[in-house]
Parts: C-alpha cells; structure tokens; sequence
C-alpha cells in the first residue's frame, strides 16, 4: 500500500486530493488499492495523486484490520480519509457519500492506533529500565558478595595469623619458664650451702618476710579488688558510651532521612511549580500564537477560523493526553523511588538488628568466658589452698614423728647414761673400797669432770637438736614462701597474658569498629555522591530535552508559517493554473523535488532510514511514494540537522 504522509520537517507538509469522476469502488479494491474518502466521499486511487499538498487540511490513515472495522470489506487494503480546506473550490466530488458517523469512527481508530503506539513505546521504555535497573542490582548484589568474601579472607587471615603468634608466645613462655626453674634449682642449691650460717639471721629475715608477705598480700587483695571494681566502672562507662553512641547515631540517622525526605519532597514541589510554570508560559505564548493566527486568518476566511478551532481542540486534548500521560510517568518514578527508599531502609534495619545481635551474642560469649575464667581461678585457688594445708599437714605430722624419735633417742641415752653411770659407780665404790686410802680430792675432782663432762654433752646435744630442728623448719618455711612466690609469680603472668590478650582484643574489637564505621561511612559518602550525579544528571537531561522540544516547536512553528506562506503561494498559483491536465505530472515532479532537495540540504548532516543511518545518496534512491513519514530536526547549538524516515510497510 503506497502512502504519501509528509512530514513536519519537510516542505511538502500535507497533501490534498483533486477528485475527478469515480470508477466503480469494488473495481478499484480489486487491484489491492486502498480505500480513498476525500471530504466524505469516496473518490479513485488514480485520482489521489492529483491531490495537491496545499490543498490539504488533514488526512488520516487506517490499517487494513481498522479499515475493515469501519467500512467492512471495502476497506480491506486499507483507507486514506482526507479533508481539503474550505476554500478550495478547484472540482466537484461525486460518487458515494459517507455517513458523517463514520467519519467520526475513523478519528477515533487513528486516535486508538497512536495511543496503542504510544503505550507500545512506553512499555518498550519501561523494559528496557526495568532490565537496568535489574541489572544495576545484580551489580550491586554480586559487589556486596565479593566484599563480603574479603573480608571472609582477611577474618581467616588474621585468625592464622593470631594463632601463629600465640604458638610462638606460648613456646617462648615456656622456654622462659623452664630457664627460670633452673635458675630456681641452682638458687636453692646455693641456698642450701648457706642456710646454716644464715640461721640466725633468717630467723630475723622470716619475721620481716612474714610481715612484708602479709602487708603484700594486703596490698594484692586491696589492688585486686579496686581493678575489679575499676573493671566494672569501665565496663559500665564502655556500655554507657556505646548506648549513647547508638542513640546518637539513630538520630542522626532519623535525622538525615527526615532531611532526604524533606529535601526530595521541595525539590518534587519546586518541579511540579516549574512544570505547572512552564506549563503556564506554553499555554500563554501558544494561546498568543494562535490568537494571531486567528485574527490573521479570520480576515482571510471564516471557514478556516473554524479549522483552527478544532487544530486548536485537538491540540488541547493532545497536551491533556500528554499530561496525563507524564503524571501516571512521575507517579511510577515516585513509586520507584519510594519502593527502593522502603528497600534501603529494610536493608539498613536488618544490618542494624545483625549488628546488635552479633554484639549480644560476643557480650554473652565474653561473660561466659569470664565465668570460666573466674571458676577456673577459684578451682586453681582451691587446688593452692588444699595443697598448702596437705603440706602442713604432712610437715606436722613428720614433725611429730621427729619428736617421737627424738623423746626415744633421748629416753635411751638416757638410760645409756643411767647404766654407764651405775657401772661407773660401782666401779668407784670397788676403787673406793679397794683404795681408800686414795685420796678423797682425787674422786671428787672425776666425779666433778665427769658431771661438767655430761653436762656439756647433753647442752651440746640439745643446741644440734634445735639447730637441726630450726633449719628443718626455716627450710620448709623458706620452700613455703618459695612456692607462694611461684604462684603468685605464674598468677601475675597469667593475670598480664590474659589483661594482654584482652587489651588486643579490644584494640582489634575497636580497629574493626572503626574500620566498620568508616566502610560504612565511605559507602554513605559515594551513595551520596552518586545520587547527586544522578540527580545532576537527571537535570541534565531534563534541560536537553525541554531545549529539543524547544526547538522542536520553534521548527514546527517555522514550518507551519511557511507551509501557510506556500499555501497563499499555491493559492495564487492555482488561479493561474486552474485545472490543468499538467498540474498531477508537475504536483508529483516538485513533490519529488522537494524531497530530493530536502535530502540535498546542505544544512542536514544526518540521514536516518529506519533508525539506521545512510548516505545521501542512497537516500537519494527511494522515490516519494516509499515514504511513509519523512521528520527533520535542528540541532538548538550547531544547526546540523537530521532526516528521520520511516518507509512503507509493502
């Protein structure tokens, strides 16, 4: 089906039919012709190239499937419904006149097939935003996956590398406690070579040691008790902080979404008053434009004031259709935004409820451990004190056995002395009754030594006894004191690895909070960025937009006043030629012409054939009758222009 639809942003703007006489109907869709209706009457095919662009006011044309809606079978290969201006009396219609209701229909099948077009075009749009943004989240979701697995990476990283570090801590801690258990053997040994010229002197020295261990021991408890009560302030002042933390960090967060909210609510109130505006201003300048047009024409013709009026109709309704279309548009947008601000904020309440519960959880993890710690300390504590009280019990009981023994060796030197000392009487008494004439000086001066003799003995045995005894005693007080400073030596260690452990813990709870706060800061921060590029962008091309359909209107307006100024020429051009037999032959060459001479413009860079672009010269090849829309428009910056052409379905 050959279709002669010119566009805008050519010369030959419309086009108009001379009818002559009609052949039969039913002969003319015989030879797959469409069906043509020139001012409510249906005229030849043949006839429809004498129709003379200036002569047109509208033409409407219908597909085959709505052709056959309105007219039935005569409007299978289509239909071309054209209205010729009122002042154009160059010929007479015959032949079939059509109902004026049907002519209505026919408006309301074009005016469907544009709006099915429209919503075509629109649902076309909508995918292919739907599949960016599908694909901007699939971006977003497979980012969020890898960083995760990073930080997976470095947590097991670093977990290694912990466990490394306290292998080669604990080796070294034993290596160091060995080292200083064979300085404790040599000590001791060393200790032992002097203890029993130190014995006087570590009499005096346990006193003292006893009176610093008790005022250390003091010291220790009263230490111990104000770090635990320093540790419970700081743990109450860490959770008080962390609370007020939170709730500031809450209000700041309700506080910035209340600002966005805000922000987004004044920049949609300042578009809407911009569009409601600019909306304003079109209509004014446009109410302006044809309020000219109008006194202008009304002194041409009354008949065309008329047309105006229903261009001017058509044209309201037209803006209405495409405000309304516009409104559904912002409200989707407004939707969208509103459904992944919903989605944003579910997604920082759920990472905010992850965040909680894993603090809860490492809260109950720590106090666990403490509890454990704390049992195992008392256990340990327990274990000391039994093991202290078995040792005493061990030392008492071997110091009872030792007096026994003593008491024993004692009774028996006793008795020794006892018989040695009866002998020895009796043996005086045998000397004395033997010799009595022995001097009496000489057996009391050996009775004398020999009680000065036993009496030495006895002091001398005594003093070993308690020497011995008092050296048993300091030794075992001494290994006492010597195993109390061991323990007390591996508590302390173990009281510094563990405030040392818990000290770098905390320096790396508070290294990841800190890096957490500043990834979630930094993600904030280009978030930020990015929806002001966007929005920057946005504005960007809504000023690039409004400057092409600026400029589209002022070519269409430019077109429109040259079509009219062609129209007048035409006008009087058809006086001169009334009639002519040459008028279809010369119509059709300067038709041709026009086209060619469009493409030749020197000011179009640009030749579009079914969004494809070609040369010149091969546009050059297509004939006028190929053409189903031809549309030129202007670059608003440099003047290039572009020929937009879609051709004929057939």
């Amino acid at each position: 089906m050959k279709k002669i639809l010119i566009s805008i942003g050519c010369a030959f703007a419309t086009l108009t039919v001379n009818a002559a006489s009609t052949i039969s109907i039913s002969k003319e869709i015989s030879y797959k012709n469409p069906l043509v209706i020139v001012n409510g009457y249906k005229i030849r095919f043949v006839d429809y190239a004498k129709i003379k662009p200036e002569h047109i006011e509208s033409i409407i044309e219908l597909e085959p499937e709505d052709a056959v809606e309105v007219f039935g079978e005569n409007g299978r290969n289509g239909a071309i419904i054209i209205k010729l201006i009122d002042s154009f009396k160059g010929f007479s219609l015959e032949g079939a006149k059509i109902d004026e209701r049907i002519i209505e229909k026919v408006a309301y099948y074009a005016e469907q097939a544009k709006l099915k077009e429209q919503a075509r075009l629109e649902a076309e749009a909508k995918a292919k935003k739907d599949a960016e943004e599908k694909e901007r989240l699939a971006a977003e979701a497979k980012l969020k996956k890898e960083a995760l697995e990073a930080e997976r990476l470095l947590a097991e990283e670093q977990a290694k590398m912990n466990a490394a570090e306290k292998a080669k801590k604990d080796a070294e801690d034993k290596a160091r406690k060995e080292f200083e258990e064979n300085q404790r053997l040599e000590n001791d040994a060393k200790n032992r070579a002097d203890a029993e010229a130190k014995t006087k002197r570590d009499a005096e020295e346990k006193a003292r040691l006893d009176a610093d261990a008790k005022a250390k021991k003091d010291a220790e408890e009263k230490a111990r008790l104000e770090a635990e009560a320093k540790a419970k302030k700081d743990a109450d002042e860490k959770a008080r902080l962390e609370a007020e933390a939170k709730a500031k960090k809450e209000a700041e967060e309700k506080a910035r979404l209340e600002a966005e909210a805000k922000a987004k609510k004044e920049a949609e109130e300042k578009a809407r008053l911009e569009a409601e505006a600019k909306a304003k201003k079109d209509a004014e300048e446009k109410a302006r434009l044809e309020s000219e047009a109008k006194a202008k024409k009304d002194a041409e013709e009354k008949s065309r004031l008329e047309s105006e009026a229903k261009a001017k109709k058509d044209a309201e309704e037209k803006a209405r259709l495409e405000a309304e279309a516009k409104a559904k548009k912002d409200a989707e947008e407004k939707a969208r935004l509103e459904a992944e601000a919903k989605a944003k904020k579910d997604a920082e309440e759920k990472a905010r409820l992850e965040a909680d519960a894993k603090a809860k959880k490492e809260a109950e993890e720590k106090a666990r451990l403490e509890v454990e710690a704390k049992a195992k300390k008392e256990a340990e504590e327990k274990a000391r004190l039994e093991a202290e009280a078995k040792a005493k019990k061990d030392a008492q009981e071997k110091a009872r056995l030792e007096a026994e023994a003593k008491a024993k060796k004692e009774a028996e030197e006793k008795a020794r002395l006892e018989a040695e000392s009866k002998a020895k009487k009796e043996a005086e008494e045998k000397d004395r009754l033997e010799a009595e004439a022995k001097a009496k000086k000489d057996a009391e001066e050996k009775v004398r030594l020999e009680a000065e003799t036993k009496a030495k003995k006895e002091a001398e045995e005594r003093a070993r006894l308690e020497a011995e005894a008092k050296a048993k005693k300091l030794a075992e007080e001494k290994e006492r004191l010597e195993a109390e400073a061991k323990a007390k030596r591996d508590a302390e260690e173990k009281a510094r690895l563990e405030a040392e452990a818990k000290a770098k813990k905390e320096a790396e709870e508070k290294a990841r909070l800190e890096a957490e706060a500043k990834g979630k800061k930094d993600a904030e921060e280009k978030a930020r960025l990015e929806a002001e590029a966007k929005a920057k962008k946005l504005a960007e091309e809504k000023e690039r937009l409004e400057a092409e359909a600026k400029a589209k209107r002022d070519a269409e307006e430019k077109v429109r006043l040259e079509a009219e100024e062609k129209k007048k020429q035409a006008l009087k051009e058809l006086e001169d030629q009334k009639n002519s037999d040459q008028a279809s032959a010369d119509f059709i060459n300067k038709l041709e012409q026009e086209f060619k001479n469009s493409i030749n413009n020197p000011k179009i860079k640009k030749v579009l054939i079914e969004g494809k672009e070609v040369t010149k010269k091969e546009a050059l090849k297509l004939s006028v009758f190929d053409v189903e829309t031809s549309i030129t428009t202007y670059d608003k910056v440099n003047g290039d222009g572009t020929i937009e052409i879609k051709l004929t379905k057939k």
